[in-house]
């Protein structure tokens, strides 16, 4: 029951290394953006670079270094989803 916590507070761990805060602002908007890359985005820490504030390893989807960065697909052409309308 206790491994959970403990994997957690690991990950939380790992997040913080060489991670430089300039205030203790910048350490709540970090753990503000752990979740996922939408908190990231809320919080203006997308796109995160290894070592800047709101980068965490598992929102690096392609292990460049860059956490959250937009998608543009292949082609470089932003890739837009249109919903059909009941017409």
């Amino acid at each position: 029951m206790l491994a959970p916590f403990i994997l957690l507070f690991g990950y939380i761990v790992y997040g913080f290394l060489g991670v430089r805060f300039d205030s203790p602002w910048a350490v709540l908007r970090h753990l503000a953006a752990f979740p996922n890359c939408s908190a990231a985005r809320a919080v203006g820490l997308a796109p995160a670079y290894v070592g800047e504030p709101g980068y965490w390893p598992t929102h690096d989807a392609d292990h460049d270094g860059i956490a959250c960065e937009p998608w543009h697909g292949a082609s470089g052409v932003k890739v837009h989803r249109y919903w059909r309308t009941g017409r």
